[in-house]
C-alpha cells in the first residue's frame, strides 16, 4: 500500500519466524529490503525467501526492481492467499485500509496461510482518510477505512505489543505528554520502547499469532 514508521522495525523483526515469509500490501518495498538484509534479527543464518503482494500495479514495479523479493502478486486484497505455505504471514500497516466487514474475512486469509505466525501492524487510533500522495504518485488504495482495537485482536487470540508513543486514545498518554511537555522533554523516541509493555501507550499497535510451534527455538536474546 505504501511504507510504515521506522519505529516498528525493533518490535516487528524479530517476531519473524522462518525462512519463507508473505508480506502483504508490501507497497514501496520497505520490509522486503528489512526482511532481506536483517534476516539474522530473529535468528536464521541466510537470507529469507519474500513473497509480496498488493493491489496496486505500480508499487509491484517499483517492489521488482529492488530485487529483493522472490516473488511478487498484484491482487487485490483481501483475497484468498494460498493455505500454509509461509513460515510468517506479515501484514504492516494494511488491515485499516479495509472495510470492517472485511477484516474477519482478512485474519482467516492470513492465518490459513501462514505455518507457523502472523503479525499485524495497525495503528492504535482512528484514523479515516482517503488515499494519499507518494513518491510513486496518487494512489487510492492508501485509504483507511477503519480501525480494530487491541481488545479485539486479544479476542482473536493475538499477542500484543506497542511501537511508539501516542498521546490520541489514552488519557494516562496524553497526561504523560503533557507532563514531557512541561518539563521541556522531546526525545520521545527514548521512552518509545514502554509501548511494548504497556501497548495501550502506542501509537501502533504490533500482534501476533502462533499457529504452532517454531520448530527451532530462538537463543534467548532473540525471543519476543
Amino acid at each position: 500500500m505504501g511504507s510504515s514508521p521506522s519505529f516498528l522495525d525493533p518490535v516487528v523483526l524479530p517476531l519473524i519466524r522462518g525462512n519463507s515469509i508473505l508480506d502483504i500490501g508490501c507497497g514501496w518495498g520497505r520490509w522486503g529490503c528489512l526482511l532481506r538484509s536483517n534476516y539474522f534479527e530473529w535468528g536464521i543464518s541466510e537470507f529469507p525467501q519474500v513473497t509480496g503482494i498488493d493491489g496496486d500495479e505500480t508499487c509491484i514495479e517499483a517492489c521488482q526492481k529492488l530485487g529483493v523479493y522472490s516473488k511478487l502478486h498484484c491482487k487485490m486484497l483481501p483475497c484468498q492467499l494460498p493455505e500454509k505455505s509461509f513460515d510468517t504471514v506479515l501484514a504492516s500497516e494494511i488491515i485499516e485500509h479495509f472495510r470492517a466487514d472485511q477484516v474477519d474475512e482478512f485474519l482467516e486469509s492470513c492465518e490459513k496461510s501462514a505455518r507457523f505466525r502472523v503479525i499485524i501492524t495497525t495503528p492504535n487510533f482512528l484514523c479515516i482518510r482517503g488515499g494519499s500522495d507518494g513518491p510513486l504518485g496518487y494512489n487510492e488504495l492508501d485509504h483507511h477505512q477503519c480501525m480494530i482495537s487491541q481488545k479485539e485482536l486479544i479476542d482473536r487470540g493475538y499477542s500484543i505489543h506497542g511501537a511508539g508513543i501516542s498521546a490520541k486514545n489514552y488519557l494516562p498518554a496524553r497526561m504523560l505528554a503533557k507532563a514531557l511537555k512541561i518539563l521541556g522533554w522531546k526525545e520521545w523516541s527514548a521512552i518509545s520502547s514502554l509501548s511494548i509493555v504497556f501497548p495501550k501507550l502506542a501509537n501502533t499497535t504490533v500482534a501476533y499469532k502462533d499457529l504452532e510451534a517454531y520448530p527451532n527455538p530462538l537463543p534467548q536474546h532473540h525471543r519476543l
